[in-house]
């Protein structure tokens, strides 16, 4: 007998949020870690932090959120072609096919299949996708609280640097996105230091590519913050733990 696969580790975007609390609870019934960012921002920080199998996105006729992100996903580094993308959808006329036909996703389903034959979708989507090299999440797991609020003070700095780039001359746009960008790729944001050497590379005040990097700044700042206080929660149960008699007389 074949081992059973692991489960997947799946980020689930759905621009309609009040639909997309069933498609989670779906996801994680069949045995896999799925988090639904707000989003585009943060779906792609998520993806920066490594460890993501999928992209999983919902797929209505003329939306044009779900479009973007897949297109922002294969614009990052080659690192980001590891990350499968499946699309799903209600829709029966056709469309929602050809959208997933135009992003080239790696798979799509109908909500209405039978679970076993959406979660074989979702492992032949994955399997796509093996061989290309991604992002090792092991980097910046289970940091001690203290650490990561220094990440966040360091971030702090350095976003108040983006703003003045508006009124700056091309010059100093490129070296202060240069120099931006060197620093996210050390602090392990590696989607906000891609989008600062895009900036750097055409540096154009109030272009399209200052907008990406303030908007990838505003997302990993939520993403320090959720992982700042995720890891206050592990430091107090390791504290509590340590502080307890009978865990400590039992270990």
């Amino acid at each position: 007998m074949s081992e059973p696969e692991r489960p997947l580790n799946i980020v689930f975007f759905d621009p309609n949020a009040s639909k997309k609390m069933l498609t989670m609870l779906r996801l994680r019934r069949l045995g896999h870690q799925v988090e639904a960012p707000p989003d585009i921002g943060f779906c792609l920080a998520l993806i920066g932090r490594g460890g993501v199998d999928v992209l999983a996105v919902e797929l209505r006729p003329g939306d044009t959120w779900v479009p973007t992100l897949v297109e922002k996903l294969r614009a990052l580094p080659p690192w980001a072609g590891a990350v499968a993308t499946f699309g799903m959808t209600t829709d029966f006329t056709g469309k929602a096919l050809k959208m997933a036909e135009a992003m080239v996703l790696d798979g799509m389903r109908m909500h209405d299949v039978p679970d076993q034959v959406l979660n074989d979708a979702l492992y032949a989507a994955v399997k796509a996708r093996l061989g290309v090299p991604g992002l090792d999440p092991a980097r910046y797991a289970d940091r001690r609280a203290e650490d990561v609020k220094r990440d966040q003070e360091k971030l702090d700095t350095l976003a108040t640097m983006v703003m003045p780039i508006r009124l700056a001359e091309i010059g100093v746009i490129s070296q202060t996105a240069s120099y931006l960008a060197d620093e996210f790729e050390s602090l392990g944001l590696p989607v906000a230091a891609h989008a600062a050497r895009e900036l750097a590379e055409r540096p154009y005040a109030d272009g399209v590519r200052f907008y990406s990097l303030a908007s990838s700044v505003v997302a990993v700042r939520a993403l320090l913050r959720r992982e700042y206080w995720a890891a206050l929660r592990r430091d107090e149960a390791l504290e509590k733990a340590a502080a307890d008699p009978i865990s400590a007389h039992e270990a």
